[in-house]
């Protein structure tokens, strides 16, 4: 009986929740793949809600331009510590009715809509080897057809099937330029579609490639291998046998590759689109004399790999000095290529007071859909650069005499006055520094020659001290050695020690955690390292900036244990 009493009480609880979902709008979103496609290519088109929608969905306006082949339509529910949701999805196999750019309207679910979506439809392929009945047979394809020196390449290989294989393999791409770059683009595509009546399963693999050399460049033929599933005579056994091994090959492409055009800027950008920006880590940084600020470079190009991107050149006024960190390269690929990101992070070091203009950066790069050279600039910025805050006021200016301070110039001198005693204040001096160079003796004598009641054990030593410890002696040993990257490496392990809680991302940030001197010999082996000007820089003094702060940070945490040296294994 109480076993029943918990199920109607389920059952209830089910009920009103799936009312209560049905009191709110349902959120439809709508998607298709594969896009682009072809007119004679099938492809999906899903509508999901979130939640259960006002009415049944009225898929009557797509009849306009796309042949519906089939529908089916999912529920699932869940209830996840009490939540519940419910999703419904519909798939419809469709195919478009004409070539062109094709917008899917809006789909009413009741009261409910989906949004609109475009994709675009191509031309079918011709001549159609479907139209000869053939089981099995692969298309090749080019984007663009014409093309100059490294600009980019899509290359398309789809293998249509309409039969069952297996042990199938495919050839990698050979071009007739040596010094081609060719690297596939993403995974492998797969989806259905219809030639001639016939419904075929289409595998897709695309590549991107980037030719070096102008003239006619050469695609060879492509071959696939695979067995073709046998039907089999046993009528339990669905599967079938593989048969002999079938062999296809595609046609070869052939596409004019045209030179670097007269009067192109260097370096050679062939591109359809490029983005240039500037960024301070704030919107109006303040500059003062001796204190690094650090500007952002970016560069966003669309057809084009991020080791292809040249450096940003900027150049700096006098009074200026400039150290680039590491830059970071980035490649983001999808359907339509590859696009290109480089991020440059300098840091720029004021050296005089006054007022700068740092001056514009361009960068010159070819539109390959305009055949025209285009520029992508940054504007000039305005600055002023403010003194040191420690650094010591600058006398009142010149006050224009006046007629009686003209006159009091030809007065003859007087001879000169004693300046009256100071008193007391001599002694009380004297008294002062006295007691200060005993209190300093003192110090002294106690922090060398008192010896500790209790000596802490060898091993009782913190596992953090440990490691800092020995990242020190890997640090003084690549100062010693000269070998910058070790240094490099070191450095920022120690930072991660030191700044736990925020730990420097590079030599740059680390810098502007120390005093002016010791910032420029940290930028300077920055410099040296990623620069593009290669640049010396002081190990030694790397060190002695290193060891005496973390003799401060320890006199600031223990200043009773005098100056007891720290990180006694790293000095010995």
């Amino acid at each position: 009986m109480v076993k029943r009493d918990l199920i109607k009480r389920l059952f209830f609880t089910l009920i009103i929740l799936l009312q209560a979902a049905n009191a709110w709008g349902a959120t439809i979103t709508a998607e298709v793949s594969p896009n682009p496609v072809s007119i004679d290519e099938a492809f999906e088109l899903i509508f999901e809600a979130d939640g259960p929608p006002d009415g049944e969905p009225d898929f009557s306006p797509l009849e306009h331009n796309l042949e519906i082949l089939s529908r089916s339509q999912s529920q699932s529910i869940r209830m996840i510590n009490g939540d519940y949701s419910q999703t419904t999805r519909w798939r419809l196999s469709v195919m478009a009715k004409s070539a062109g750019p094709l917008t899917i309207p809006a789909i009413s679910f009741g009261s409910d809509r989906s949004q609109a979506i475009s994709i675009l439809v191509r031309e079918a392929a011709q001549p159609d080897p479907a139209s000869s009945g053939e089981d099995l047979f692969m298309e090749v394809s080019v984007e663009p057809e014409t093309a100059y020196v490294q600009q980019q390449l899509i290359f398309r290989v789809r293998i249509y099937r309409a039969v069952n294989i297996v042990d199938a393999s495919l050839s990698a791409p050979q071009f007739n330029d040596p010094d081609i770059i060719v690297e596939q683009l993403g995974d492998e595509q797969n989806f259905e579609t219809q030639r001639n009546g016939r419904r075929y399963l289409v595998s897709q693999i695309d590549y991107l490639a980037f030719p070096q050399a102008s003239g006619t460049l050469t695609l060879d033929p492509i071959t696939f291998q695979t067995r073709i599933m046998q039907q089999s005579r046993h009528p339990f056994d669905r599967f079938g046998q593989a048969g002999a091994i079938k062999r296809i090959r595609s046609k070869a492409i052939s596409i004019e590759i045209k030179p670097i055009p007269k009067g192109a800027a260097q370096p050679w950008l062939p591109l359809t689109n490029l983005q240039l920006s500037a960024s301070w880590p704030k919107s109006n940084p303040e500059f003062r004399v001796g204190e690094p600020v650090t500007r952002t470079l970016a560069i966003v190009a669309d057809g084009i790999t991020a080791a292809q991107l040249p450096e940003i050149h900027q150049d700096m006024p006098a009074g200026f000095k400039q150290y680039p960190d590491q830059p970071m390269l980035q490649d983001h690929k999808d359907e339509n290529g590859v696009t290109a990101i480089r991020q440059e992070k300098i840091a720029l070091v004021p050296t005089r007071v006054g007022e700068y203009v740092l001056p514009a950066i361009k960068v010159s790069w070819w539109n390959v859909q305009t055949n025209r050279q285009e520029v992508a600039w940054i504007a000039e910025e305005h600055i002023q650069v403010l003194p040191a805050p420690d650094a010591p006021a600058e006398p009142p200016p010149t006050v224009a005499s006046s007629p009686i301070a003209q006159e009091a110039k030809v007065l003859p001198e007087l001879p000169p006055r004693a300046e009256p005693s100071n008193g007391i204040y001599p002694w009380l001096a004297l008294f002062f520094a006295v007691g200060w160079l005993s209190t300093a003796a003192a110090w002294w004598w106690f922090s060398h020659y008192r010896q500790p009641k209790k000596s802490a054990p060898e091993n009782s030593r913190p596992p953090k001290t440990e490691r800092r410890n020995k990242i020190l002696a890997e640090l003084r040993a690549a100062c010693q050695a000269g070998d910058g990257f070790a240094v490099c490496r070191a450095l920022l392990a120690w930072g991660k020690t030191v700044w736990p809680a925020d730990p420097p991302k590079g030599l740059v940030e680390l810098a502007s955690r120390f005093d002016e001197a010791a910032a420029a010999d940290i930028l300077a082996l920055n410099q040296s390292l990623y620069g593009r000007q290669r640049g010396s820089w002081d190990g030694d003094a790397i060190w002695s900036a290193v060891k005496n702060h973390s003799a401060q940070q320890h006199a600031q945490k223990h200043p009773a244990e005098g100056l007891e040296p720290l990180y006694l294994q790293a000095e010995r």
